[in-house]
């Protein structure tokens, strides 16, 4: 399962991550609103009040960072792009030629 989900484009894994951080939020929710108000749980409401805090915290912080992850990729792709559309090809044995032909040139003519 972990090898399909990362063989996946990023846009689909972090679906795939929000998609899950969704499903434990609302496990939380129900942990924390539901199990823990039962006038007799088995562990007792302290130990359910903990769990369901713990997964809700989890899991928006899940999302929050997912969210920041795929938007710090999309700005690396485009600053990638930027510099390759900028980038100028030249050849240090063409441009050292050059610079000594015009030294040649500027010495003779003096």
């Amino acid at each position: 399962m972990i090898k399909y989900i990362m063989s996946r484009r990023v846009n689909e894994r972090g679906l795939i991550g929000i998609g899950l951080c969704i499903i434990v939020f609302v496990l939380g929710y129900f942990v924390l609103n539901h199990v823990s108000t039962l006038e007799d749980p088995p562990l007792g409401n302290t130990i359910y009040i903990l769990i369901g805090s713990a997964l809700t915290f989890l899991s928006i912080l899940g999302v929050i960072l997912i969210l920041k992850y795929m938007y710090d990729n999309k700005k690396r792709k485009e600053r990638k792009e930027r510099k390759r559309r900028n980038h100028k090809l030249f050849y240090l044995k063409d441009s050292n030629r050059s610079r000594s032909k015009s030294k040649t040139k500027t010495n003779a003519s003096l």
